[in-house]
């Protein structure tokens, strides 16, 4: 499931670049909702007062086309909609300027933000009159054009931390953008009406969303080093975990190779046979144990649709500058499954 040329053994040791990224589209009327909160609690003028609870506290903060935004209040909801646990938090200001970020099924990471078909999303209007919504997506590219990290998510204090950035496109008129940068939420409380435990059982089909480093690499070689591994390389593309509700499962098997001709060494996708097994859940704790000889056995943890390991002292490719080559680095790793 997650591996170079090494035995499937070495799995949380060696677990490399396993990523993308793909649900529904962003639920606007959440974040309509908690607009018209914002305004029928405050009549436009600020504050982090509110009537139903969803105007909550914390700081929200960017640099929008050069200029300061401070928010004059923050907003936050955790929902179960369409099988997907959903947190929206917004900054509103008074004036009706607001940037939205929105996670379906929210994990700590770093991930790319694409406003379309994405599991995060970002958005900005520039005030109440307009209907302009700037989305980080570029329609011309049909690329994502945002990061967003999530430094820090309690999920029992309800509260949420993170960095953000994005180019915004009005997506009706190419023309029209927006460069928001230096985004900070910091302890952005939100109300929590999630169903509890995994929406619709373990069992289902899930992809790798997030695969976080401790080492920064840069394989792209775009002089940008990032710990988000999905940033750096599309050789994970689409990897796939189906837990069958007969407790078998089948998870994709890609890989990045350091490969040789004898005289240079290179970096090179692979894609192996899928891996297959059987499945358990005792509490939280999901374990998987292959069909191979011998077998192996990884435990993962259960969150709402997420299922996340870790492993400390794993391995990665990355690339040395000095000597223009990948190497293998030794770092902690965090994956995370998403369920579709």
């Amino acid at each position: 499931m997650y591996k170079q040329r090494l035995s499937l053994a070495t799995i949380l040791g060696a677990f490399i670049l396993i990523f993308t990224s793909c649900s529904d589209e962003p639920i606007d009327s959440v974040l309509a909702a908690q607009l018209d909160e914002y305004n029928n609690s405050t009549g436009g003028g600020g504050g982090n007062t509110g009537g139903g609870g969803t105007i909550v506290s914390g700081n929200f903060t960017a640099t929008v086309a050069g200029q300061s935004f401070v928010a004059d209040a923050t907003a936050g909801t955790y929902a179960t909609v369409n099988s997907s646990n959903v947190l929206t938090i917004t900054g509103i200001k008074s004036s009706g300027e607001y940037i939205g970020i929105q996670l379906i099924n929210p994990t700590v990471g770093t991930f790319v933000v694409n406003a379309l078909g994405g599991n995060q999303t970002l958005s900005y209007r520039e005030n109440s009159t307009t209907t302009d919504v700037y989305s980080a997506f570029n329609p011309t590219t049909a690329q994502p054009t945002g990061t967003l990290t999530v430094s820090s998510l309690d999920l029992i204090n309800k509260k949420v931390s993170g960095t953000f950035s994005f180019t915004g496109y009005v997506l009706s008129n190419t023309t029209l953008t927006k460069q928001i940068s230096n985004g900070v939420f910091t302890n952005v409380s939100f109300s929590d009406t999630t169903t509890s435990g995994t929406v619709g059982g373990v069992s289902g089909t899930y992809m790798l969303t997030a695969f976080n480093t401790s080492v920064p690499t840069d394989l792209n070689s775009d002089g940008t080093a990032s710990t988000n591994q999905l940033l750096e390389t599309n050789c994970y593309n689409n990897m796939l975990l189906t837990l069958n509700s007969n407790n078998t499962f089948v998870a994709n098997s890609k890989g990045i190779d350091i490969v040789s001709n004898g005289t240079t060494e290179t970096m090179s996708c692979f894609t192996d046979p899928d891996d297959t097994g059987t499945w358990s859940l005792v509490g939280n704790t999901l374990t998987l144990t292959t069909a191979g000889t011998p077998p192996v056995v990884d435990t993962y943890t259960v969150s709402g649709n997420t299922i996340s390991a870790t492993a400390n002292n794993g391995e990665v490719v990355g690339y040395d500058t000095v000597t223009n080559s990948p190497v293998y680095l030794t770092c902690n790793i965090t994956i995370v499954y998403t369920k579709q």
